[in-house]
């Protein structure tokens, strides 16, 4: 009796991981992982591969605890094709620390000429 319990909870456990990967593909929601930056104008910004993605969420206190170049996990729904990107953020969360330095330097120049970020370095 024990293990018929014990198989139909694990039953139960798959159906709804089942059902919840069904909805989460029906919905175009997806499961990234990047890196943060925070844009001098307040925005919110993710480095997915090697491209920046603004990140929409109305819970402002979601990006509190982060610091630029930490290394986030993001359930977001589709990504706009501008540039840079765009994506509305449902869960966040923080998995290490990062360094500015672990941020490719194209992706940081070009964020620099679009006036999302301040300039670091002298000009020569």
């Amino acid at each position: 009796m024990k293990k018929k319990k014990i198989r139909i909870g694990a039953l139960c456990v798959i159906a709804i991981l089942l059902l919840g990967a069904v909805v989460l593909v029906k919905n175009k929601i997806s499961i990234s992982t990047g890196t943060y930056i925070a844009a001098d104008n307040g925005t919110y910004l993710v480095i997915l591969g090697q491209t920046p993605v603004v990140m929409h969420q109305g819970n402002e206190t979601m990006f509190s605890a982060l610091d630029t170049a930490d290394k986030i996990l993001i359930v977001h729904d589709g990504i706009d094709t501008s540039y840079p990107g765009q994506t509305g953020v449902y869960f966040l969360l923080k998995l290490s620390d990062g360094e500015e330095r672990d941020i490719p330097g194209e992706i940081l120049d070009e964020l620099q000429d679009l006036g999302w970020l301040h300039q670091t370095d002298a000009e020569p």
